[in-house]
């Protein structure tokens, strides 16, 4: 069975938000374009890095779809989402990196001497 997939085409830069474009394109040819916006003052405040924010739009948006997928009698998402705070914490605490394991210090050979 095939299943729709999400492309993401770009973004514009604007006075208060940068908006990343994303075009849904479902198996029977039908496209839809969703437009996620990342408030300006998350990236100065150092809440998202620019190199992070089209994955984290494009994990939003196929939440909100497998949303959707679940409960079709429920409204389709809106074509324009804001990410929220919540929605950056979320990436930040999956995208953390894990604790270094420190292996035990190998034995020297003169200490047991």
């Amino acid at each position: 069975m095939a299943s729709s997939q999400v492309e993401y085409v770009g973004f514009l830069s604007g006075a208060t938000t940068r908006d990343y474009r994303l075009v849904v394109r479902e198996p029977d040819g039908q496209c839809r374009e969703f437009t996620l916006a990342i408030e300006q003052e998350a990236f100065l405040s150092h809440r998202v890095r620019y190199q992070d924010a089209a994955e984290i739009c494009f994990l939003k948006l196929c939440r909100a779809l497998q949303a959707w997928a679940s409960a079709p009698e429920s409204a389709p998402p809106p074509g324009r989402q804001n990410v929220t705070d919540a929605d950056l914490l979320e990436y930040r605490e999956g995208h953390a990196p894990k604790p270094r394991r420190l292996a035990p210090s190998p034995k020297r050979p003169d200490a047991a001497r």
